[in-house]
């Protein structure tokens, strides 16, 4: 059995630990040690990573009741001095601190209650049963948050049985059997849960809600603690700097310049597609079928162009049929496709076409399209297409 030192003190970083056994499963080489600071993951906190000795620790699980250290070598049963990577490890205690506090004013001040928590790489959440905060109660649960942060409260923990936990004030009941570890914030919050935290509210730092978004009916709710909040502020004071001298406008009309740039992208975008549409018309009347067929070739077109340009043909020319193709590299788009009063079915001439590439399409009888992978030239594709006309007659 390993002696869990972060149970003893969160702040432990450093111990000397004997290797006790060792083993390889689907997972990787692992350790189990006499006694150990890193956390395992649990509860909603990812695991500690570290050093053992000249071997590094990328994950720690508990596997039927022990503690497994996996590393990327194998390690002798022998005594090393293990190191946890201590910047994670304390901004985990503030995410997972900051969450209790959280989730006790959610339910506390709006009867909204915490149904999961998620400690990601880059952002913290908690979802909530009900979709029924506003944006005025999300602010107010924010202020009263840092208020507490600031009042440095502390932060305790104590074992207790399944019986004495019947009598106490809890979040809500136990999920785990046997001796229970309750979580503390003095006056604010009582809880089960095996995480670690800091020793009082002062060292969670500062608490900003990120975001919001409906979620499994209620509401998710984002939110960073201490360096990562202060990571996120400035990276939103970077950011903002540079659309300041981007826009040529300050802080505060930053709104106002990006609609405007808006609104000029959007005007500016109806004329590209009036040009394009007049582009595309100007170039389906220079093109006419011969003997009734047309197959052109173009180099990395976009497939909507070619259905485009296909159907202004095919409207001018209704006893015509149509191959468009689009080649890039090894890369190969068709389409095809026939006037009201052409013979044909385009699916088939389609069909023949994939045969010599690895891809695939669809359509209707009058017009399909598709492509995929080939070595083939177009001339290749052209003859397959005429081949497939003369059948028709």
């Amino acid at each position: 059995m390993t002696t869990k030192l972060y149970y003893q003190d969160s702040e432990i970083s450093t111990a000397d630990v004997r290797v006790m056994n060792s083993g390889k499963d689907e997972t990787g080489y692992y350790v189990i040690l006499n006694q150990s600071c890193f956390y395992p993951e649990g509860g909603g906190q990812p695991a500690d990573t570290g050093e053992i000795g000249p071997a590094k620790v990328v994950d720690v699980q508990s596997v039927k009741g022990e503690i497994r250290h996996y590393v990327d070598i194998q390690l002798p049963e022998e005594s090393f001095s293990i190191q946890i990577d201590w910047q994670r490890r304390w901004d985990h205690m503030q995410q997972h601190a900051g969450q209790h506090l959280l989730s006790a004013l959610f339910e506390d001040s709006l009867g909204l209650k915490t149904q999961s928590f998620h400690l990601g790489k880059e952002r913290v959440s908690i979802d909530l049963d009900l979709d029924t905060a506003t944006n005025a109660q999300l602010q107010e649960i924010e202020k009263k948050a840092n208020n507490l942060i600031g009042q440095g409260l502390p932060i305790s923990t104590t074992w207790v049985n399944a019986e004495q936990a019947k009598e106490l004030a809890l979040r809500k009941p136990p999920v785990v059997e046997g001796d229970i570890r309750l979580v503390e914030i003095a006056g604010i919050d009582l809880n089960a849960c095996g995480g670690t935290h800091p020793k009082n509210t002062a060292s969670i730092g500062q608490l900003k809600i990120i975001s919001t978004e409906k979620a499994k009916g209620g509401m998710r709710v984002y939110f960073l603690c201490g360096n990562r909040a202060l990571h996120y502020f400035n990276f939103l004071v970077a950011t903002t700097d540079q659309l300041v001298a981007q826009l040529n406008a300050p802080t505060a009309d930053l709104p106002n310049a990006a609609e405007a740039l808006l609104t000029d992208k959007a005007v500016a975008d109806k004329v590209i597609k009036s040009l394009q549409e007049q582009v595309l018309n100007l170039e389906a009347n220079a093109i006419l079928p011969d003997n009734g067929a047309v197959s052109r070739v173009f180099e990395n077109r976009p497939l909507k162009e070619l259905q485009q340009l296909a159907r202004l043909v095919i409207s001018q020319h209704p006893f015509s049929t149509v191959l468009l193709m689009s080649m890039a590299e090894n890369d190969v788009r068709f389409v095809c496709a026939k006037g009201q009063q052409a013979q044909g079915d385009m699916r088939e001439v389609l069909k023949s076409l994939l045969a010599l590439t690895e891809g695939k399409g669809g359509g209707n009888a009058q017009f399909a399209q598709g492509g995929g992978k080939t070595t083939e030239l177009p001339e290749t594709f052209i003859s397959i297409f005429s081949e497939e006309l003369k059948n028709v007659e």
